[in-house]
């Protein structure tokens, strides 16, 4: 008896916990999906937008949705053209009025305006390689990133509240579709980092070929650990190219020679990609093993179970 109250209450605790995980995924899948419609209507402002400079007629800092309390927001009024429009703007540093003028972007074809966004300010003196820590996603634009966010998000929801309508409603069929969906993820993802790996691939090869070779000289190295339980290690070197400090990824040997008193590295630069690669620089294999890995799980669940033979005896 007190066994099956343990197994209760570990359930109810189970229970509660996914509801609780569900309306917080479901609170990041509302936030994700606006942020992708602002990227979407900022990819349309930047290409058609005409900037605008409006007075503002009225000021409101009243919250009215949830991503309001993410930034300095307030929904500002104003005319244009006899006409009165309202637009939210943010902003961490200026505090907007009545009477205050600002630059807006207008979009004709919504007829809606839009804050002009500025762009952030690189740190244009230290430039890494893309080689180190590779990932096509760089090339993603913000909008394609939101909506990718958008799509785990969504799927993360099904997975966790699809749990959670199994336990209090006992429909099975959740889990067929939850499998599915599964498996389907399971493709998209070997998909793309079979894709990324050979773009990790192409890129390198190209530096190699195209790389012009000439010497420069190391003012630091770092050793960079990676893994828990089994350690391996990637190197670094840093040097002056340009008014920038210039950081590129090197073999373990270089790192010792560095290290030594060394100062002088051979390195290929390819002034189309503007990056660096070091001549006797090997290409990680850990990028295709990673896509391996999951075309191979994806095997696993997709390959056919031999059915068991059943004994059938003759009727007499």
């Amino acid at each position: 008896m007190l066994q099956q109250f343990f197994r209760f209450l570990g359930g109810l605790y189970q229970l509660v916990w996914g509801i609780l995980l569900t309306a917080l995924l479901g609170v990041a899948v509302m936030l994700a999906w606006h942020f992708y419609q602002e990227e979407v209507f900022q990819t349309q402002l930047q290409s058609q937008g005409e900037p605008v400079t409006v007075q503002i007629k009225r000021a409101d800092r009243t919250s009215r949705a949830l991503w309001d309390v993410l930034g300095n927001a307030v929904y500002i009024g104003f005319t244009h053209h006899n006409q009165a429009y309202e637009t939210r703007y943010v902003s961490d540093t200026l505090w907007l009025s009545e009477g205050d003028r600002v630059t807006l972007l207008y979009h004709q074809q919504s007829d809606r305006f839009g804050q002009l966004q500025r762009a952030p300010i690189a740190d244009d003196t230290r430039v890494v390689s893309r080689l180190i820590n590779w990932s096509v996603v760089a090339d993603f634009s913000r909008e394609t990133k939101a909506l990718a966010l958008f799509v785990l998000l969504m799927l993360a929801l099904f997975f966790v509240g699809g749990g959670v309508l199994v336990r209090l409603t006992g429909l099975t069929f959740i889990q067929t579709i939850a499998r599915a969906l599964f498996v389907t993820g399971l493709g998209f993802m070997a998909l793309f980092l079979t894709y990324d790996a050979f773009q990790y691939y192409q890129y390198g090869t190209q530096l190699k070929r195209n790389g012009q070779k000439t010497e420069v000289t190391v003012v630091d190295t770092d050793r960079l650990s990676h893994g828990r339980k089994y350690h391996w290690y990637t190197y670094q070197a840093t040097f002056p190219f340009k008014n920038q400090q210039r950081v590129v990824a090197i073999t373990e040997a270089d790192y010792g020679r560095l290290n030594a008193g060394a100062t002088q590295l051979a390195v290929l630069y390819d002034a189309s990609l503007n990056d660096f690669i070091t001549a006797d620089y090997s290409l990680s294999f850990s990028q295709a093993g990673a896509a391996l890995f999951f075309w191979l799980i994806l095997f696993l669940l997709l390959r056919p179970t031999p059915a068991r033979a059943t004994a059938v005896q003759p009727n007499r």
